[in-house]
C-alpha cells in the first residue's frame, strides 16, 4: 500500500512539475509565446505606424524586418509543437507538454478519485461539510462582530467543484470515491488534435529537413498573425485549464516588463555616418565565408 502512494504521489508530482519546470516547463513556455506575441505585435505595428507617415521611410531596414519575421514564426511553430509533444512524461526521453500530462492523468482515472484529488492533488480539505459547519458556528459565536474567513473552505470548496466538472457528478451527490469521467480526456484531446497539424508542419518544414515526399500535405498555407493569435489563444486556454485542474497552478498570462519595453524605440538605429562601417564589416563577413572550404586531402 505504501508503494502504491509513494507511485502516486511521483504521479502527482510529474504533472505539477510539467508546469512549473523553469526550463521547458509549460508555463514558461506559454509565457514566452506570448511576450513574443506581444514584441512581434510591436514591430508591425511601429512599421505600419511609420508607413502612414508621410515623406518618411520605414523605421526598420527590411533585412532586420525579415529576421525579426522568422525568428517570431520559427520560436512560434517550435513552442506550439513542444505545448503538444506526445512523449510520454517521465523517464530519459520524459516531455513537458500539455499531451503528456493529459495522457498521464488519463493513465491514473482508476486510482484519480476524488478524495485523492482533493487532498493530494490540490492540497485542500476534503470534508466540506465540516468546514462550512465550523465557519457558520464561528459566525454565530462571533454576535455580529467581523470573522476571518477561513481559507480552507475556500480551497475545499474550489477544489470539489473543479471535481464535480471532471467527473461530471452533481454537488448532491458527491462521494469519495467519484472518479474523472473519460468524456474529459475525449474532449481533451480532441482540442489538442485540432493544433495537430502545426506539429507535422514543424516536424517536416522546420525541425527537420524533410524532403519533398515528408513534406507532402503538410504545408501552412496563408498562416498569418491572425492564425498566430488563434493559435496561442487555444493553447493558452488548454493550459491554463489542465493546470488548474492537474497540477494546482495558476494561469499562465503575459508577464509584466519590468521596465519601458518602448526604450529606444523613438531613435535611429544606426547614423548615416555608421553605414560605411557596416559597408566593411559585411564585406569581410564574405570574405570570411569565402574561406569555408576543404579539400579531399583535409579531411
Amino acid at each position: 500500500m505504501a508503494d502504491e502512494v509513494a507511485l502516486q504521489d511521483e504521479s502527482i508530482a510529474r504533472w505539477r512539475d510539467a508546469f512549473r519546470d523553469d526550463t521547458t516547463g509549460i508555463n514558461k513556455t506559454v509565457q514566452d509565446l506570448l511576450r513574443d506575441y506581444a514584441a512581434f505585435r510591436t514591430v508591425i505595428k511601429t512599421v505600419r505606424l511609420a508607413n502612414e507617415r508621410e515623406g518618411t521611410d520605414p523605421p526598420l531596414n527590411q533585412m532586420l524586418f525579415n529576421l525579426v519575421s522568422q525568428g517570431f514564426w520559427s520560436s512560434l511553430l517550435l513552442g506550439t509543437r513542444r505545448l503538444l509533444d506526445k512523449g510520454g512524461s517521465s523517464g530519459k526521453k520524459g516531455v513537458n507538454s500539455i499531451w503528456s500530462v493529459v495522457q498521464d492523468v488519463e493513465a491514473s482515472q482508476d486510482w484519480l478519485n476524488r478524495k485523492i484529488y482533493v487532498e493530494r492533488v490540490l492540497h485542500a480539505q476534503y470534508d466540506l461539510d465540516r468546514l462550512q459547519q465550523e465557519a457558520y458556528d464561528q459566525v454565530v459565536a462571533a454576535n455580529g462582530r467581523a470573522v476571518w474567513g477561513d481559507p480552507e473552505l475556500i480551497k475545499s470548496d474550489a477544489a470539489h467543484r473543479h471535481f464535480d466538472a471532471l467527473s461530471g457528478v452533481s454537488q448532491s451527490k458527491r462521494k469519495p470515491q467519484d472518479l474523472i469521467s473519460p468524456l474529459i480526456f475525449d474532449k481533451l484531446k480532441k482540442r489538442l488534435a485540432d493544433l495537430d497539424h502545426i506539429s507535422r508542419h514543424v516536424s517536416s518544414h522546420v525541425a527537420h529537413a524533410g524532403n519533398k515526399q515528408s513534406r507532402y500535405d503538410k504545408e501552412l498555407n496563408a498562416f498569418d498573425i491572425r492564425d498566430a493569435r488563434e493559435t496561442l489563444r487555444r493553447l493558452k486556454e488548454i493550459a491554463d485549464l489542465t493546470g488548474i485542474w492537474f497540477a494546482n497552478e495558476s494561469s499562465a498570462g503575459l508577464a509584466t516588463y519590468i521596465g519601458d519595453q518602448f526604450d529606444g524605440l523613438d531613435h535611429a538605429v544606426v547614423r548615416t555616418t555608421d553605414l560605411v562601417a557596416l559597408a566593411e564589416q559585411w564585406r569581410s563577413i564574405d570574405r570570411d565565408i569565402a574561406t569555408w572550404s576543404i579539400a579531399p586531402d583535409d579531411l
